[in-house]
Order: structure tokens, then C-alpha cells, then sequence
């Protein structure tokens, strides 16, 4: 002893001075209760208790240790703490690391795959809120929507208060389909174009373009611009034209179907129609008029819609007015005769005749629904 003092630092120490010295160089895991040296203990980022290096986990996102009680795990597995962990902002239930989550390129939320939609055109992610419109189940951002279509506004129609106050007044709208490159700005330009939209039938360039609420007055103003349609396509076919006729009580989809009938494979080919070469998309079947793939189409609530004919261009124009001048007729003549009045043989009959007789038609046109007869 030297002055006092053990000569050996271990000597006259007691037991709890050798317990408070092991805890300052050791310390125990909260979770498995292992001692482990204290320059290889880690501690929890978020509640701060001791671990072992095999307790350990690590927050994929931020790098920070954390303990067993304060992560959670993402849908691929990865750990994550509380503050990483990303809930997916429509279904909430999915917990998203950063590899995981989508965000809507609008609002900036997190969603999980499940959640997400991808627009139609430029493929940006959207959360629903943000999806501004859907087309048979597509998405379209606000953008996009906005590019590829014109909604109509049919009352801003010249005749649309006059109708309103006239309901037996005829009323006609054309859907012009146009499959390739053509001269897009003048017919969006037109002040006879309500609306303009994409659709899936048609390639990238092709359009569908809703005419205003025509009366016989714009016939010759329509023929005109159809008679400018020029295409570039190598399918202008895959186009179609959808003629909408005012709806009435005397205006019934039977009718109409018995009207198509009566007209011979020749009268029908006049008057740039369809339904007579077997086409899938306006086949004329008693009794079946609802959808896409009919000739007479009922669903609308104010028109009858007659899918059958063909695309109107350039090509087809000189068959527009005769169509137009036999559709009046008919519409006419269905108006001036009560429900249940006409017999399917005369409404044959007078399709007929009114299709040979109709305006416009040439000699050769004739002459062809003659030989047929």
C-alpha cells in the first residue's frame, strides 16, 4: 500500500463498485436482455432504448435504428419507421416505402398499385379525385380531356328555342367519324361542329365530330363541309356517320327499323348506308335496338339514332343530301300518321319510294334501284 491506497485497482472495491463499472462498459438489450459492450449497443431513433446489434432493424427510407415496437413493414417487406411509412391516401390500409409509392402527378398523394390510375393519353399517375373524366372505363387527365374533346352545347343551336316551342319540328345531327390525317381546325372551327372528341375505334388522327342541331335549312352548308373532308389513311372505312333524328311519340325505333327494310341493297348503298352488306356495327335485327352494333339505336331519351351509314368525306358527300332528304321524309311520314296506323309493308313501301324519288339522286342511281325492284 502507497500512501493509503491499494496497490492493485481491484483491491478494496465491494461488490456493487464492481456491478456499477460492468453497467458503464456493458449494456442490455431491451429485447432479447443480452449484455452487449457499450460501443456495440444501438439505440431506437424513435424511443430511444438500448439494442443489440441482432435486434436491430433499420428504416429502408431514412437509414435511422430502430427497435421491434416502432417500425412497420411495407407491402414488399421493407422496414420502415412511423415517420417513412407512407399510407396510400385512397384505401389507407397499404403502408409504402419509397420504391412503392405512386404519386398523383396532380396532388402529390402517395397511392399504392391497387389505388392508381394512369391516363389514357400521357400515362401520368392519378389518384381518383384527379382523374378528371372517364371513356369506357379509360382515365383522362384534366389536360388530356381537354385536348381530345369539345363537349357540345347543343342549345347553343340557332334553332334550338324554336324547337322548344315547336315539338313536331325536324330536327337533325350528324356524328361525322374521319379515321386519319385531315384538316383537324376546319372542322373544329366550324359554326357548324357543336363538339369533337378521340375514339377507340379510330386511329391517333381520327376524330368524331358532333354537328349543331341542323334543320333542312343547313343542308347545303353541311354537304359543303363535308364535301371539303379530305383524308390521308390507308383505313378511312374503319370511320363511320351516325345520323340523330328527333324523338317524338310517333318517332319509334320499329318504325325506323321497318323503314331501313324496305330499302334494296342498291337504294341502301345510294344513300351511303351500311346495314344491308352484313356490317357488325349497325346490323339490322328486328327488335334489338340498343348499342353500338345496331342499326336503329333507341337508348337516347330526345333523337333515334340510325348507325348505318358509312363514313362521310369526299368521297361520300354526293350521297349526304339524298340521305338527308329521304331521312325527312320518313320522319314526316311517320309524324303525320298516329302509333299503330301504318303497317310494316307500307312503311317498306314508302321507303322505297322515297329513296328513288329522293333529290339529288343521279339517273344512274335510278336506274340501279329500278333493276332491283
Amino acid at each position: 500500500m502507497d500512501g493509503g491506497k491499494p496497490s492493485e485497482p481491484w483491491k478494496g472495491k465491494t461488490m456493487n463498485d464492481n456491478d456499477k463499472e460492468n453497467e458503464a462498459t456493458t449494456g442490455r438489450c431491451e429485447n432479447c436482455g443480452s449484455e452487449t459492450a457499450t460501443q456495440d449497443t444501438l439505440q431506437c431513433a424513435q424511443c430511444h432504448v438500448t439494442l443489440c446489434e441482432s435486434c436491430v432493424e433499420t428504416c429502408h427510407d431514412c437509414g435511422d435504428d430502430l427497435c421491434p415496437n416502432c417500425y412497420v413493414n411495407c407491402q414488399c417487406g421493407e422496414t420502415l419507421c412511423h415517420d417513412c411509412a407512407l399510407p396510400c391516401s385512397a384505401c389507407e390500409r397499404m403502408l409504402l416505402c419509397s420504391d412503392c409509392a405512386d404519386r398523383c402527378d396532380v396532388c402529390d398523394d402517395p397511392l399504392c398499385h391497387d389505388c392508381e390510375y394512369r391516363c389514357e393519353n400521357c400515362d401520368c399517375t392519378l389518384c381518383y379525385d384527379c382523374v378528371y373524366d372517364f371513356d369506357d372505363d379509360y382515365a383522362y387527365c384534366s389536360d388530356c380531356w381537354n385536348s381530345r374533346r369539345q363537349e357540345p352545347c347543343y342549345a347553343d343551336s340557332p334553332c334550338w328555342l324554336k324547337m322548344q316551342e315547336h315539338k313536331h319540328m325536324l330536327t337533325i345531327g350528324l356524328e361525322i367519324e374521319v379515321n386519319g390525317e385531315h384538316d383537324q381546325s376546319r372542322l373544329k372551327e366550324s359554326p357548324l361542329i357543336a363538339g369533337w372528341c378521340t375514339d377507340l375505334s379510330l386511329d391517333d388522327e381520327g376524330r368524331e365530330y358532333q354537328t349543331r342541331i341542323l334543320t333542312r335549312e343547313n343542308f347545303d352548308a353541311i354537304d359543303g363541309l363535308v364535301r371539303g373532308i379530305h383524308i390521308e389513311s390507308a383505313e378511312p372505312d374503319k370511320a363511320g356517320g351516325h345520323m340523330h333524328l328527333r324523338r317524338t311519340n310517333r318517332q319509334t325505333p320499329s318504325r325506323w327499323y321497318w323503314a331501313l327494310k324496305g330499302l334494296s341493297d342498291q337504294q341502301a348503298r345510294n344513300l351511303n348506308m351500311r346495314h344491308t352488306s352484313n356490317n357488325r356495327w349497325c346490323e339490322l335485327i328486328h327488335g334489338d335496338y340498343a348499342g353500338k352494333h345496331t342499326a336503329v339505336n333507341g337508348c337516347h331519351a330526345n333523337t333515334i339514332e340510325l348507325r348505318t351509314f358509312a363514313r362521310w368525306d369526299e368521297t361520300t358527300a354526293h350521297k349526304l343530301i339524298p340521305a338527308l332528304e329521304w331521312a325527312s321524309h320518313m320522319w314526316r311520314h311517320f309524324e303525320s300518321h298516329d302509333l299503330y296506323q301504318l303497317k310494316t309493308a307500307d312503311i317498306m313501301r314508302e321507303s322505297a319510294r322515297s329513296a328513288y324519288q329522293t333529290p339529288r339522286t343521279t339517273p344512274a342511281m335510278r336506274l340501279s334501284a329500278r333493276k332491283e325492284a
